[in-house]
């Protein structure tokens, strides 16, 4: 297994792992690890983008992705944990499990 994909399934791992905290309604304990999982985030998004760029046939949706990303930054600005953890979840996650299962 290359080392991106290995970064981008440990990464979709933390994501997952956060947004059960908020399916939990363990508000403050998801909350406090949200910052880190946004970090980690973005870093596998640019992670996946340099991947593109450097493989011939695989192919990024970055409009599915900045709608999701935007559909949940305004449910969090919202105060709606849980759509958010939706939204994160299945669409984003569920996403980025299909580019996952095109990498080497």
């Amino acid at each position: 297994m290359g080392q991106e994909k290995e970064l981008v399934g440990k990464t979709l791992e933390q994501i997952e792992q956060n947004m059960e905290l908020f399916y939990q309604q363990k508000t403050s304990e998801a909350l406090g690890e949200f910052q880190q999982v946004l970090t980690e985030l973005i870093k596998m998004v640019d992670i996946l983008f340099e991947y593109r760029d450097n493989h011939d046939g695989f192919s990024l949706d970055e409009e599915k992705m900045k709608n999701a990303l935007t559909e949940a930054m305004n449910a969090l600005e919202e105060g709606d944990l849980i759509l958010l953890a939706d939204v994160i979840q299945y669409e984003f996650v569920e996403y980025v499990k299909e580019l996952l299962n095109m990498m080497e």
